[in-house]
């Protein structure tokens, strides 16, 4: 790598920072609200089901990860966050 490589990527993200515009008053207040109704969507669910949706969804943890943290199967914890995502989606 040379030392002109780091110049090369930091300038793309500052193009790509020029490029992309910030979002309008009203698009923040659209997205709050949004996550608002999902999370309210969530938190209407069984606890299990809520806590893996979270997991997976905000925290970033694959169904096997949070299989391990609950000592279940993977098979349990995707059935559950599917089943959950479903119900979820019908309050929409």
């Amino acid at each position: 790598m040379t030392s002109v490589t780091p110049f090369l990527f930091a300038s793309i993200s500052l193009e790509k920072a020029v490029i992309q515009r910030p979002a309008t008053p009203e698009e923040i207040l659209e997205d709050k609200q949004l996550r608002d109704r999902l999370y309210t969507a969530v938190m209407v669910l069984p606890d299990k089901q809520a806590k893996r949706i979270y997991a997976k969804y905000y925290l970033g943890m694959s169904a096997r990860e949070i299989a391990q943290a609950e000592g279940v199967d993977p098979h349990r914890v995707r059935d559950s966050i599917h089943l959950g995502l479903k119900k979820s989606a019908k309050s929409f």
